[in-house]
């Protein structure tokens, strides 16, 4: 496409507004729905559950009025269809064994979209083997998340150690709750077991504000980032927002974002909304116009659209397909 030469030319910015410039030969820019919407996205941390199942739920709690009612994939595609998202990964927030089942066979009849689960399981008991010896072998059983601490200090016993030795045995992967864990935790799990793939969910779990970012959460990103092993999942950004209402800025987020890059670079990097949880602080839609917005063109200089296009194609698909083993 050719831009006429003019003193003042009429152009497309990277948010779809016009923008004028007297530039005699401006360069063309692209929007961002331009150079990614033909990326097939992988949503890889959503929740799914039913308030109306006769034993209730254990997460979210009655009081929660955003969150407590069914959230089922009738919903979840609703969500997909209008926002272009192929795929996901479910993670699962129940701490009942027999909800890691429940949620296989909720979402069987549709192994296009719901392509793995990410369960939860009691790391660290006498049960652990014979579960995940179980549960494994259903190809959708990606993973682990470690997201509660039973014992607290003393939560790495020598049977936790021995648990997650069997999950790098196995070619499993574990995502990390970065609000009972410490990110220095993830990495000693990192350094003792160099082939079990980690992922930091959220962000590495800083509350973000205005203020700079935190000087020791950086320098412990950067440390776990120095393990090949270590990945950050890009999700959750409206609940590591420190202030209300909730920022819908991209500027906000951007420094987070950047520490981020540049610590795990592109091949690390993987996406994922927190759907519902996403409810509480503003839309799907909000949320991955900001990541969308950061990690497709306007991160990269304007001329170097083909990068952006690059790095969003592994942050929103690549990276966890390799990650997940989907």
């Amino acid at each position: 496409m050719k831009i006429p030469f003019t003193i003042e030319c009429v152009l497309f910015s990277l948010t779809g507004a016009l923008i004028f410039s007297s530039c005699c030969t401006p360069a063309l820019q692209f929007s961002i729905e331009e150079s990614t919407d033909h990326i097939e996205i992988i949503d890889t941390h959503i929740h799914l559950y039913d308030t109306n199942r006769s034993q209730g739920v254990d997460w979210p709690p009655v009081t929660d009025k955003v969150l407590y009612r069914p959230v089922l994939t009738e919903h979840f595609d609703e969500v997909a269809d209008r926002e272009g998202i192929a795929s996901t990964v479910i993670v699962e927030a129940s701490s009942r064994v027999e909800d890691n089942q429940w949620m296989l066979d909720l979402v069987k009849d549709k192994p296009g979209r719901y392509l793995g689960l990410v369960g939860n399981l009691p790391i660290g008991t006498d049960e652990f083997t014979r579960l995940i010896e179980r549960f494994s072998k259903d190809s959708r059983f990606v993973g682990l998340r470690m997201r509660d601490r039973p014992g607290g200090d003393a939560f790495f016993t020598d049977a936790v150690w021995r648990d997650l030795a069997i999950l790098e045995e196995k070619g499993l992967t574990l995502d990390v709750l970065i609000h009972n864990f410490t990110i220095d935790e993830v990495t000693e799990v990192a350094k003792r077991l160099p082939d079990l793939k980690i992922m930091i969910n959220h962000l590495g779990g800083l509350n973000i504000t205005h203020d700079p970012s935190d000087e020791n959460w950086k320098s412990a990103i950067e440390r776990a980032a120095s393990y090949a092993n270590v990945y950050c999942k890009v999700s959750g950004i409206f609940q590591r927002a420190g202030i209300k209402p909730t920022p819908k800025e991209k500027s906000f987020y951007s420094p987070v974002f950047k520490v981020v890059l540049d610590a795990f670079g592109e091949d690390r990097i993987v996406y994922g909304s927190n759907w519902p949880v996403t409810d509480r602080g503003g839309s799907y839609s909000e949320q991955l116009r900001i990541i969308r917005g950061y990690f497709s063109s306007s991160v990269m200089r304007f001329e170097d659209s083909e990068r952006g296009d690059h790095i969003a194609k592994k942050l929103f698909r690549e990276n966890a397909i390799r990650f997940y083993g989907l």
